[in-house]
């Protein structure tokens, strides 16, 4: 079986594997226990990720919050900055992010109208990029915070984040961006500042599922308060014993990640490339919705005209590994929200499918994914 579901998680890296194994059996320790070696080497452990994850990104290590994923991370950021606002009194009551955002972002943002916030959905084009005028002209001195994703997990699309940026410091608003399928395209400086917060998740560079980072340009207790009340041992903005092996897991997917960053881009680039040939050669009734070529280099977003995209995906279960919408929507059933936001009709939007190439796949299997896509679809189109 061909797996192509990379948006929606990666293989655990063999590397990560054996670094995560390592640490089960050494660092049994609690990190925050400081008396004694068992502690103070797990903590050793830990802080040795944060500062690999802290040198990828150019920032200070005290600027990496661990958290158990992506979903966290951008609830801490959204309604850490809210209840920081109000609890200092800040004059800031609004809240915008994209139409296009995970639905973990666009949730909290809705949550935070029960705290009082005014919240906006800023549109998108048809080509990803978000409505610059429109943001332009709704943003304002009242304005808390803006998150938009740089690239999207169901098109691959990349958005416009330095024009967003820009709008953002002319109002002195906070900027955040979930990156979590930004990390095989290009690499982030923090030390530019330009953005404030960024999120991340292991599981979608190949690491382990169940961490994740919110990391800042600078101190964040500058922007959030927490939202998990305990210990307060990540900075005194979330709390929780660190789980020492999965920091183990992502700060040494982040430092293989670094190692092989322009191999690994060229290498999905490749196969999704030679993908869509093979398609073209079969038919013109599939092909891609976009040309994503500075976005994700191994995402492709396939029309498959007259067939529904749920069907063709249940008849490829057992062969070719693809969805129809994020593996995030949730049990009920729902057309791409992404691709209608973006302008596109329900047709489109139901006969869509999602696939991921990424460094565990290899040329043969882009070759017999389009080939198996292309039986299946024509199956249905004769036969249902």
């Amino acid at each position: 079986m061909i797996f192509l579901d990379n948006n929606s998680t990666t293989p655990l890296d063999d590397e990560v594997k054996y670094h995560m194994m390592d640490s089960l059996a050494k660092n049994f320790g609690n990190p925050h226990s400081n008396f004694h070696r068992f502690g103070l080497d797990a903590k050793k452990k830990s802080e040795e990720s944060r500062s690999k994850i802290a040198y990828y990104f150019n920032t200070d290590p005290s600027n990496v919050i661990f958290t158990s994923g992506a979903t966290e991370s951008n609830n801490l950021m959204i309604q850490g900055a809210a209840l920081k606002a109000q609890n200092n009194k800040v004059n800031k009551n609004k809240i915008l992010c994209s139409a296009i955002e995970h639905k973990c972002v666009l949730n909290a943002v809705e949550f935070c109208k029960r705290l009082g916030f005014e919240t906006e959905i800023i549109p998108v084009t048809k080509e990803g990029l978000i409505n610059t005028n429109w943001l332009a002209e709704n943003i304002d001195e009242n304005t808390l915070l803006v998150s938009v994703m740089t690239i999207n997990n169901e098109t691959g699309l990349r958005t416009n984040v330095e024009e967003i940026s820009e709008i953002c410091r002319k109002f002195d608003v906070i900027f955040h961006s979930d990156i979590a399928q930004a990390l095989h395209g290009e690499k982030f400086d923090l030390g530019k500042r330009s953005i404030d917060a960024v999120s991340v998740s292991a599981h979608k560079i190949y690491g382990p599922k169940g961490i994740g980072c919110l990391i800042f340009s600078e101190n964040p207790t500058k922007f959030i308060e927490p939202i998990l009340h305990g210990g307060l041992q990540e900075q005194e903005v979330r709390s929780g014993t660190l789980p020492v092996f999965l920091t183990t897991g992502i700060g040494s997917a982040f430092e293989i990640l670094d190692r092989n960053f322009i191999n690994y881009r060229e290498h999905s680039r490749k196969l999704r490339n030679k993908f869509l040939s093979e398609i073209r050669n079969f038919t013109q009734d599939i092909y891609p919705n976009f040309n994503n070529d500075i976005g994700h280099p191994g995402t492709v977003n396939l029309y498959l005209k007259d067939v529904d995209a749920d069907m063709i995906c249940m008849r490829l279960g057992d062969k070719v590994a693809v969805s129809s919408t994020s593996a995030c929507n949730g049990l009920d059933f729902e057309y791409s929200y992404v691709l209608k936001n973006m302008g596109f009709s329900k047709d489109i939007a139901k006969s869509s499918i999602r696939l991921c190439f990424g460094r565990h796949n290899n040329i043969q299997e882009a070759i017999d994914a389009a080939k198996l896509i292309y039986e299946e679809y024509k199956f249905i189109r004769e036969n249902l």
